[in-house]
């Protein structure tokens, strides 16, 4: 980063975009897949995948993967978080596949100091991912030569999130929630906590790291959730309806270009 001018012109821009309370839509146009995978230094790249899509067996997602990963799918009790998994990380490897113009099979990965995963260094070509998945849905951000986090929740209206804000969030979080009217708790929660997981995920903490990464902010016009650290932009995402997500990418800020995958591009002229 070019010194204090730059940090200051990415934490002005987050600060001045918070997406109000009763939005329902991001007004994003998760795009199918495109035909051009070139991913500049300073582009971010967001694709959605459905778990749930039954048209077609285990095994044609299983094939795509390792036998570790086999192995752990195997392990799941239930069929249908089996195909989630299996789903998720068959479109990992065909999305990083295409930019890597390589043979989806064949990639290798490693991991950071705290865990977070990543493509071995022999192969990665500077490409950064960050995937993360809940419910129905997953989400997976790829970016080139930079840290990069990404979370997605199902918002769950059975869950007690008053009790997990008191444990994870700071006073003056948590205090910014009680102030809200009850209705409008439950999305400043999954909307702070997304924030703060995608953060935390960039940075490759997890919840071992600060919990004031994040900081809520009320406003006349609803709620503004901004990174506390200003050499990191903050996007607040609507993959589809009941779900909250964000991303955080270190020292860029740009709009994420979202796509849709589909099973089919396993079968992609993208992989060798």
């Amino acid at each position: 980063m070019a010194g204090d001018e730059t940090c200051q012109t990415i934490a002005t821009i987050r600060k001045s975009e918070g997406i109000p309370l009763s939005a329902t839509s991001s007004g994003r146009v998760w795009s199918s897949f495109p035909t051009d995978f070139a991913l500049a230094q300073n582009e971010t790249h967001v694709w959605l995948v459905g778990l749930d899509d039954a048209g077609r067996g285990l095994e044609y997602f299983a094939d795509s993967l390792s036998l570790a990963e086999r192995d752990r799918a195997a392990r799941f009790k239930f069929v249908l978080d089996r195909r989630r998994y299996l789903v998720a990380h068959a479109a990992l490897r065909s999305i990083l596949a295409a930019y890597l113009t390589a043979n989806p099979r064949e990639l290798q990965f490693g991991s950071g100091p705290h865990g977070k995963p990543k493509l071995a260094s022999e192969t990665a070509h500077e490409i950064e991912f960050n995937l993360s998945h809940s419910h129905e849905l997953a989400l997976l951000a790829v970016t080139r030569g930079r840290e990069i986090g990404i979370d997605v929740e199902h918002v769950r209206q059975d869950f007690a999130f008053d009790e997990v804000a008191k444990r994870f969030f700071t006073a003056r979080e948590v205090a910014a929630l009680g102030a809200l009217p009850r209705a409008l708790q439950r999305e400043a929660f999954y909307r702070c906590w997304t924030s703060k997981e995608a953060l935390l995920k960039g940075k490759g903490t997890g919840l071992s790291g600060s919990l004031d990464e994040v900081q809520i902010l009320l406003t006349a016009t609803g709620v503004r959730v901004t990174p506390a650290a200003c050499d990191w932009s903050l996007t607040e995402l609507t993959p589809a309806t009941g779900y909250a997500s964000a991303l955080a990418v270190k020292k860029l800020y740009c709009e994420p270009r979202c796509y849709r995958w589909d099973p089919a591009f396993l079968e992609s002229k993208h992989h060798p």
